[in-house]
């Protein structure tokens, strides 16, 4: 497939968006009523640069370094698989384009580039697959407990720290989760000090879970 029909088919990911992103910078061609052929691929390409500069919170992408995009996409669109992918995947349609301009000795560059964001989307994809492994285990057991949301935030922290993360899980998981000592009714279903052996119980579960 060619870098003209990776921009015409781009666009059209992000003119899906259209409606979501109405406060953002205007997309102004309809790729519904064209073909590749007709396509005018460097203003689409320029019209998406400064849709993908508001997603991440800038003013424009010149002058900022592929690292510090991905780094930026990555932190501001963690567990939000659709965005990070969207942003990611336009990217790495930008170093197609360059590749394209670039003399052969530069393209070692573009490829090591590629790799840094094909490992984070798979890293993204592995801790999702990992949430939903210890979710249902936790689940399992029927702890008072966000089991979801105690995993996730879990992996927030061990992606900074491993070994504060784990000592964390596996002495106070309630850190990341409190334990449930109320109903959605609001009735008390745990005393404090129930919540207390509940959360010590879930930490030496943790500790042995594999």
């Amino acid at each position: 497939m060619s870098v003209s029909d990776n921009i015409f088919q781009m666009y059209q990911r992000f003119y899906a968006q259209k409606a979501v992103l109405s406060a953002a910078p205007v997309l102004s061609i309809n790729p519904n009523e064209m073909g590749v052929a007709e396509f005018p691929t460097e203003k689409a390409l320029t019209e998406m640069e400064a849709v993908a500069a508001y997603l991440m919170g800038l003013s424009s992408l010149k002058n900022i370094s592929f690292d510090k995009q991905i780094k930026i996409v990555k932190e501001s669109y963690e567990g939000q698989d659709f965005w990070q992918n969207l942003l990611y995947d336009f990217l790495e349609l930008r170093l197609d384009v360059e590749e394209s301009h670039i003399k052969e000795e530069d393209e070692e560059i573009s490829d090591k580039l590629k790799e840094i964001l094909y490992d984070l989307k798979m890293q993204e994809r592995n801790i999702e697959d990992l949430v939903q492994y210890y979710t249902e285990k936790i689940e399992k057991e029927k702890f008072h407990v966000d089991a979801k949301a105690l995993i996730r935030n879990y992996f927030k922290m061990f992606k900074k720290d491993q070994k504060t993360a784990w000592q964390v899980l596996t002495t106070n998981p309630a850190f990341f989760s409190p334990i449930k000592a109320r109903d959605a009714s609001g009735k008390e279903i745990l005393s404090p000090a129930k919540a207390i052996a509940e959360n010590q119980k879930l930490a030496q579960f943790l500790k042995g879970l594999k």
